[in-house]
């Protein structure tokens, strides 16, 4: 069997975490005295990182407080990460059935690299043959530099990988590194919003991407 690799997506994709972040951030924006976010909201802010998000939390409105959200941000989520968050339906799963084909898996957040860690261990303490979160802003995705590195340490080519997201900073990753990238619906964004970020192939279920990879790549690929 050819070895291939599936590099997952964490918030959005493997766990639901939607409402531990916004519950994280709408609580630093209380302490600073600013309007907080209906959950539902952060569909669109998250996915790129907590400087990005705490970007546009504040918008052009007081830059004197950037630092100081985005520190008390990390805080207040370092405190309380596993809370509401829970894999998604089917995801378990679709990792079982991936890995008894002979799937390496790995993990590639945005989340700093800690909490990364400590949310898929406790999901899946041996499930992931890496886990990586993010450590410096310049690695962020879409940086394809981080994928490409977990396929260099699985010893796995590019071509040969998978990258699952549920945002276009997903599919601009994959497209980035020559990894070939498949959206899902299942998560924070649309169906319409990975169409439009390029993606060539969306599923909808954990079910049908277990499907689509062990069928192998469609005949354009």
């Amino acid at each position: 069997m050819t070895r291939r690799l599936c590099v997952w997506d964490l918030d959005g994709t493997l766990v639901d975490s939607l409402r531990d972040i916004a519950e994280a951030a709408n609580g630093a924006l209380e302490l600073l005295g600013l309007p907080t976010r209906p959950v539902a909201h952060y569909r669109y802010l998250v996915g790129e990182g907590v400087p990005k998000l705490c970007s546009r939390l504040l918008g052009d409105a007081h830059p004197e407080m950037f630092a100081r959200l985005i520190e008390l941000t990390r805080a207040r989520y370092r405190a309380r990460p596993l809370v509401h968050t829970r894999p998604y339906p089917g995801v378990p799963e679709a990792l079982r059935r991936l890995r008894d084909a002979g799937w390496r898996l790995a993990v590639l957040s945005n989340k700093p690299h800690p909490l990364t860690v400590r949310v898929v261990r406790a999901f899946w303490p041996d499930t992931f043959d890496r886990v990586q979160g993010y450590t410096a802003e310049a690695l962020r995705k879409p940086d394809p530099t981080q994928l490409l590195r977990l396929c260099d340490v699985v010893g796995i080519e590019p071509a040969r990988a998978v990258l699952v997201g549920d945002t276009p900073t997903d599919i601009e990753t994959a497209r980035r590194a020559g990894v070939r990238g498949i959206g899902i619906t299942w998560g924070f964004r649309t169906r319409e919003d990975l169409a439009a970020a390029g993606a060539g192939e969306i599923v909808d279920t954990p079910a049908e991407l277990v499907g689509r990879l062990l069928d192998g790549p469609p005949a354009s690929a």
